[in-house]
């Protein structure tokens, strides 16, 4: 985390108001219209995590039983079980061999008469490659759900990601281009949408005691808030740091032979929040795992595919074996049958590296060395 004593003054500030909850305070009301005027979108609600803006974002789209979203396996477990949470069925596609991202003639092949919703991850700051995504979506009239979380700051063709699908999420995870310790973000342009979100968020009350729609209770706090809006107000520094750190980084190992550097497609403005470098076995001599235990500062980066986890596997999510046994779905999906082969074999070469903006030009630098001496 990159805290300042500004944002130690902002947190004292609501400390002293008393006021600690969204529904009292002003901190997060002002953090949500910054955010979208930062993003470009009309509405921002924020919540207490970015698993939360990925639930409440597709049970604002009425997504539900019977209904599929197709989806990467190449990511953090909340981008797939938002969907179940919802009570959908996770369909995965595969992801593109250089960006790592979700490849547009996959997502094609996967399309069927239950899709309600394509959910593409902007992954460590690389966009996905959104025109195929959204031509596709117009002409099956389904949704555009942008995981953005590890992406603020990130632009696609000019413009920032999350605002360009129908709804997008963003992460203040401490990891992330900014922090609320805890925390997320919905953005929309939609007025409808805008509106269930924040019904969703608190209970489904417009009003005291008022009950519209079965909601939760996934609010941001006031000191939240507070932090949001004074990282919001240095995001262009810790992007540019981070950009710094990254192209360092890749200009270093770009002629080392064996190890690649993360790949910039020309459609991305990356704002980068690690870097990832894919190693070649048959050339270094070593499988990934053999490579991170001799270069321990290295992170292994979603291991294998989520189709290939327990979860998955053995189908488990709600009593009596929902979403996939409910009758209003009435079909059979076996992950264990599902074969992508860029994606398995990209877990087997990808790792990361921290580029956050306390990292040091010296630890750089000893990354390098090992990394060279790996490659030899």
């Amino acid at each position: 985390m990159n805290l300042s004593k500004e944002e130690q003054k902002e947190v004292i500030k609501v400390m002293e108001s008393q006021m600690l909850t969204l529904l009292h305070g002003e901190s997060v009301k002002t953090f949500e219209k910054e955010f979208a005027n930062y993003i470009g979108a009309r509405y921002a609600i924020a919540v207490n995590s970015g698993t939360a803006a990925l639930h409440i974002a597709i049970a604002a789209l009425d997504i539900g039983p019977g209904d599929e979203v197709i989806v990467p396996p190449f990511t953090f477990i909340a981008s797939a079980s938002s969907i179940l949470h919802n009570n959908a069925i996770p369909i995965f596609a595969d992801i593109d061999d250089k960006t790592y991202t979700l490849d547009p003639n996959s997502v094609k092949k996967s399309i069927t008469n239950k899709t309600r919703a394509i959910l593409p991850v902007h992954l460590a700051g690389i966009s996905s490659n959104l025109d195929p995504l959204r031509e596709i979506a117009s002409e099956h009239d389904i949704y555009i759900i942008e995981d953005a979380a590890q992406s603020i700051g990130t632009k696609y063709m000019g413009k920032m990601v999350g605002s360009i699908g129908d709804i997008g999420c963003f992460s203040f995870y401490p990891s992330k281009n900014i922090t609320t310790g805890e925390g997320g973000m919905i953005v929309t342009n939609d007025d409808h949408l805008a509106e269930q979100c924040r019904l969703l968020r608190h209970h489904g009350e417009p009003e005291w005691y008022v009950y519209n729609r079965l909601g939760y209770n996934y609010r941001m706090t006031e000191i939240q808030g507070a932090i949001g809006r004074i990282q919001l107000k240095r995001i262009n520094e810790f992007i540019k740091l981070r950009n710094d750190n990254a192209k360092y980084l890749t200009n270093a190992l770009t002629n080392i032979n064996g190890i690649d550097p993360p790949f910039v497609p020309d459609y991305c403005d990356p704002a980068f929040n690690y870097w990832i470098g894919r190693i070649h076995p048959e050339i270094i001599g070593m499988d990934k795992n053999e490579f991170i235990e001799k270069f321990p500062r290295s992170k292994i980066l979603y291991p294998k595919p989520l189709y290939q986890t327990k979860l998955f596997l053995e189908k488990i999510a709600y009593p009596k074996g929902c979403p996939w046994s409910c009758p209003f779905y009435g079909k059979e999906i076996d992950y264990r049958t599902l074969q992508l082969p860029v994606v398995e074999k990209v877990t087997k070469e990808i790792f990361a590296l921290d580029i956050h903006p306390k990292i040091t030009k010296q630890q750089l630098d000893e990354n390098i060395k090992i990394m060279k001496n790996l490659a030899k």
